[in-house]
C-alpha cells in the first residue's frame, strides 16, 4: 500500500529545490558528515530522528449539532492556534502516510487534520478557518447521503470546490455501514464481498466527481476486523480507525489510530496532551483483532520506546489496570479489567501511556475493542 503524494496546492508546504543529479552524491556526503558532527556535539545517536505524528479527527464544526461529535468554531480556532504557536508541521494526510511508509525524516511535531462524514458545517465553518491558517485537511465522504442530497450534508458542488482548493477527498464507504456486521443470512465471504463492492463503488463516485483517487479508507464508526483489514490491504488501501493514539514508523497501516478532538475532548488542555503524544512500537498484541464477545477481555502487549517501565500505566474506563508481567524489563505484560469493571458499550478500549524520558510528552496506545453482539455477550 503506497500512498502517492498529490500535486502541490495552496495548502502544501513550500517545495525544496534539489541539486542536479551529478551533485547529489557530494551533497549527501556533506549532509551526512554534518549530521554526524551535530549528533556527536549533542551527545546523542546519529540515528535518532522524529518518527511520530498525530492524526486528529472531527465531524461537525458547530455549536448547534450533537455535542458528542461536535466542536464549536471557537474550539477549533483554539486548537489551530495551538498548532501554529507550538511549531507543528501540519501536513496533508497523503504526505504523512507516505513518510510513515517510507520511514522518512519528519519534524519533531507533525499533525494531520481529518473530517468525517462530509457535514455541511465542515464547509461553512471549518474550511474557511483552515484556509486562514494555511492548514491542509482531508474530508472522508460517505457517498450515498451526498447522492441523496440529504439535509445537513455537503453537495457534490461543495465537495468539488473543496477539492479544487486542495482538500484531500477520501473514502468513508457508501452507506456508512457497521462493517463488522453481517446481514441476516449472510456468510462471512458474502459480507466481505459486499464490503469490497461498496468500498470500490464509493471510490469510483469520488473519482468521477472530483478526479481524486486516494486509496485511504476511514472506517465508519472506527469498526473493523482482521478480515476487513486484509481485504482493504488487498485493494491497496490504507485504513484509518477512530481509537485514540499517535502513529509512527511501526504503525499498522490498515488500522491507524486517530485522536477524536471534539465533544468532551475538545478543550485545549486535553487536546494539547494528545497532539503532543508519541507512538509506542507494538511488538506484541494478542489478540490483534478488536472483536470480542467479552465485557472484560484480556490482551497481552509488549511495548517499546524511550520510557521507564516503572512509569508505564494502563487504564480502562479511567480505572488503573494491574499489569501482569511476563517480562517486566521487556515491557511485556497482560492486562484485564477486574471482574467488577466491565463494559456494556459496543465500542470501548484500554489506554496505556508512559512519559518519554526527559520530556513532557507521552507515548499513547489504545487497545480498541468492538462487541458486535453486546446483548448476548458474557
Amino acid at each position: 500500500m503506497r500512498i502517492q503524494t498529490k500535486r502541490q496546492t495552496l495548502f502544501d508546504q513550500p517545495s525544496i529545490r534539489t541539486p542536479g543529479f551529478g551533485s547529489v552524491a557530494r551533497v549527501m556526503a556533506r549532509v551526512t558528515a554534518l549530521a554526524l558532527m551535530a549528533a556527536m556535539v549533542a551527545g546523542c545517536s546519529p540515528q535518532a530522528r522524529a518518527q511520530h505524528a498525530v492524526i486528529a479527527t472531527y465531524h461537525h464544526v458547530s455549536d448547534a449539532t450533537p455535542r458528542s461529535t461536535s466542536l464549536t468554531p471557537d474550539e477549533l480556532r483554539t486548537q489551530l492556534e495551538y498548532l501554529r504557536d507550538n511549531d507543528f508541521a501540519v501536513w496533508p494526510l497523503d504526505r504523512l502516510l507516505a513518510a510513515l511508509q517510507n520511514r522518512e525524516d519528519m519534524p519533531e511535531r507533525v499533525a494531520a487534520l481529518t473530517f468525517d462524514d462530509a457535514y455541511e458545517s465542515i464547509y461553512t465553518n471549518g474550511l474557511p478557518m483552515l484556509q486562514e491558517f494555511g492548514f491542509p485537511m482531508t474530508l472522508f465522504v460517505s457517498t450515498q447521503p451526498i447522492d441523496d442530497n440529504q439535509a445537513g450534508y455537503l453537495s457534490w458542488d461543495q465537495i468539488r470546490a473543496m477539492s479544487d482548493a486542495g482538500v484531500i477527498i477520501a473514502n468513508h464507504m457508501v452507506h456508512h455501514p457497521h462493517m463488522i456486521d453481517a446481514l441476516p443470512g449472510e456468510s462471512n465471504a458474502e459480507r466481505l464481498q459486499r464490503l469490497r463492492e461498496e468500498l470500490l463503488h464509493a471510490q469510483q463516485r469520488i473519482r468521477d466527481e472530483t478526479g481524486q483517487d486516494h486509496k485511504i479508507l476511514a472506517y465508519p464508526y472506527g469498526e473493523f476486523d482482521t478480515d476487513i483489514t486484509a481485504m482493504i490491504e488487498d485493494e491497496g488501501f490504507v485504513g484509518l480507525a477512530q481509537n485514540s493514539g499517535a502513529v509512527g514508523y511501526h504503525s499498522d497501516m490498515t488500522a491507524l489510530p486517530r485522536f477524536p478532538l471534539a465533544g468532551f475532548y475538545a478543550d485545549i488542555e486535553s487536546a494539547a496532551t494528545k497532539l503532543q503524544s508519541l507512538a509506542f512500537e507494538i511488538k506484541v498484541q494478542e489478540p490483534r483483532s478488536p472483536i470480542t464477545d467479552s465485557r472484560r477481555p484480556a490482551v497481552t502487549l509488549q511495548l517499546a520506546g524511550d520510557f521507564n517501565v516503572s512509569q508505564l500505566g494502563c487504564y480502562a474506563g479511567g480505572e488503573p489496570l494491574e499489569l501482569d508481567w511476563i517480562d517486566r524489563e521487556a515491557a511485556h505484560f497482560t492486562i484485564q479489567p477486574a471482574e467488577g469493571n466491565t463494559f456494556d458499550a459496543r465500542r470501548f478500549g484500554y489506554i496505556c501511556t508512559a512519559p518519554k524520558r526527559g520530556t513532557d510528552r507521552y507515548y499513547w496506545f489504545n487497545k480498541f475493542w468492538t462487541r458486535p453482539t453486546p446483548d448476548n455477550a458474557d
